[in-house]
């Protein structure tokens, strides 16, 4: 079985974000989300994101084609 990884921030997901992870889903036959944690933000992009990161993690794995998504380190 082929497992796709995307990572990302996730942050007021939109469409855009769709696209891409449903392009990611069509690589393999499971998709995997790393969801950036809140202090990854905020050093990456220097501000605290609009959503937490559970309710971020939470978002993006209620689309019907991420498999599991799961916050990073």
């Amino acid at each position: 079985m082929r497992r796709v990884i995307a990572f990302g921030t996730f942050d007021l997901l939109h469409e855009g974000h769709r696209f891409f992870l449903r392009e990611a889903s069509k690589l393999g036959q499971e998709l995997i989300v790393v969801i950036a944690r809140d202090s990854t933000v905020e050093k990456v992009k220097g501000k605290r994101p609009d959503h937490s990161e559970q309710e971020r993690r939470s978002a993006v794995e209620k689309l019907s084609f991420v498999n599991k998504a799961v916050l990073g380190r």
